[in-house]
């Protein structure tokens, strides 16, 4: 799976979790899910235009990688960082939602 179709996948899930928590629940952790889940594909997607400043030739996720580990550069650590925060707030959500369903 390429990184694009994992960014979307996650971003298309956190949109919608978002909302239903929204709707649901808590308008305060839907509303985070929800700039979360804009944010966080927008900066990634932002880090990787550098790609061609860097002159690297791979992939986004291996540009990610390269920056974060042999170059030691804090932003792609702050990217990844983001994203664990928003699939666990994600899975967070869904589970209230669940629970809330039954």
């Amino acid at each position: 799976m390429s990184f694009e179709i994992f960014i979307g996948i996650i971003t298309g899930l956190g949109l919608y979790t978002g909302v239903r928590t929204i709707i649901d629940n808590s308008k305060k952790r839907g509303i985070l899910q929800v700039v979360l889940s804009i944010i966080a594909p927008l900066l990634a997607e932002l880090w990787c235009l550098k790609k061609t400043s860097f002159v690297f030739g791979g992939t986004n996720w291996e540009f990610l990688v390269q920056c974060a580990t042999v170059d030691k550069m804090i932003e792609p650590w702050l990217i990844l960082i983001l994203y664990l925060f928003l699939i666990g707030l994600t899975i967070h959500n869904i589970m209230k939602i669940r629970e809330n369903n039954k």
